[in-house]
């Protein structure tokens, strides 16, 4: 149930019926899992895959250097794409080139090189998916350099995308790939590229992970919990992804020991001890990733305005109304606007750290609030 089976069926089928996807997820719900597990399932059944993940690369030309690597390393490589793509090099650049791909790097443009390598792809005439992990960074990165290479290389891509059908592609980020497009006047680039949602774990999948034997084994204790314990401790962590619920469960030491070949069980003081020991200032490092993710990826105004909106939100579980929040960030920040807000609002809750239930925004995890309640709010 906990394996994203339905979800991997979803995206197989896409793929197959011709759809490029588009899969926004936060970090740590097991996206990168989910989509290793859909490379093997669609190699089982005969399609070519390349995977790449991009994060970390700013220039196409890092990114066709990558591409070509994944593509020489499929184990079909030699006898059905390399012909193509010696052939279409060697017309880009009157044959004298050298033996290896990577050599036309830095005498081919390289939007022209990656083309060159996905034509030749599409050639051979196999189903192929080319999977793209964190392209979000990637593009926010090359714009942050050049607004104008970015523009050109995501056109490119669409480009690519539109003439070579028999190549399907599935890209994927933590941070929000709409709000990067739309900060740098890309949209259109993505606009053929479907959306698919992530989401985290229902409660019965949660429930699922928690006693899935494997996962047991690599615990601290091995423990059961009842249904309304475990649902108690969902309510507060709240965002139910495996990393946390994993991190939870390892702290967990269960109250009742259970007899020789049964599990001890865990009660629901149990998860409460485990969350305080997981705010003690030696753990701060298990939640650096949320502080990185704001100070490394906005840009400095959007940052401060993101600060000012977690130390707000922090205070209360209780969350709060855009109005209140857009008037305590005024208050710091007068010029700021209420549309420059809303961005952030939207950030944030794309990117997992908040969300709105209701007419108010709240932290998505009880976990996460406490922590920045007490190590990062000003």
């Amino acid at each position: 149930m906990h394996r994203r089976e339905k979800e991997r069926d979803q995206l197989k089928r896409k793929l197959e019926s011709g759809i490029s996807i588009h899969m926004p997820a936060p970090r740590r719900i097991g996206k990168t899992w989910t989509i290793n597990r859909l490379a093997k399932d669609l190699r089982d059944v005969g399609w070519v895959v390349v995977e790449m993940d991009v994060e970390g690369m700013s220039t196409p030309q890092e990114f066709a250097r990558d591409l070509c690597v994944r593509v020489e390393a499929q184990s079909s490589f030699k006898d059905r794409i390399k012909a193509h793509i010696f052939q279409r090099l060697g017309n880009l650049l009157g044959g004298e080139w050298g033996d290896k791909p990577l050599d036309a790097i830095g005498r081919v443009d390289p939007i022209e090189f990656a083309e060159t390598l996905i034509a030749s792809l599409n050639e051979a005439g196999e189903k192929t998916a080319i999977i793209i992990d964190e392209i979000s960074y990637f593009f926010l990165a090359l714009a942050e350099q050049s607004p104008r290479d970015a523009h050109a290389f995501a056109y490119k891509i669409r480009a690519i995308q539109q003439r070579y059908k028999n190549v399907r592609w599935l890209i994927t980020g933590s941070i929000g790939l709409d709000a990067v497009a739309r900060r740098y006047d890309l949209e259109g680039a993505f606009v053929d590229f479907e959306t698919f949602l992530l989401a985290p774990f229902t409660e019965d999948e949660a429930r699922s992970y928690m006693r899935d034997p494997s996962v047991q084994q690599q615990l601290n204790h091995v423990f059961d919990a009842s249904d309304a314990d475990f649902n108690g401790m969902f309510e507060e962590l709240g965002w139910l992804a495996p990393y946390y619920l994993k991190l939870v469960a390892n702290e967990v030491r269960p109250c009742t020991v259970g007899a020789p070949g049964a599990a001890s069980v865990a009660c629901s003081t149990d998860f409460e001890a485990a969350f305080d020991k997981l705010l003690q200032p030696s753990r701060r490092s298990e939640f650096a990733v949320w502080r990185e993710h704001i100070r490394k990826n906005l840009p400095v105004g959007d940052r401060e305005i993101a600060e000012l909106v977690l130390g707000s939100l922090s205070k209360a579980s209780s969350g709060e109304t855009q109005d209140t929040l857009y008037a305590e960030v005024s208050r710091v920040r007068p010029s700021v606007a209420l549309r420059q807000l809303k961005e952030v609002l939207a950030i944030l809750v794309n990117d997992g750290l908040l969300h709105k239930p209701t007419d108010r925004y709240s932290f998505r995890s009880g976990l996460v609030r406490r922590y920045w309640q007490e190590y990062e709010a000003q």
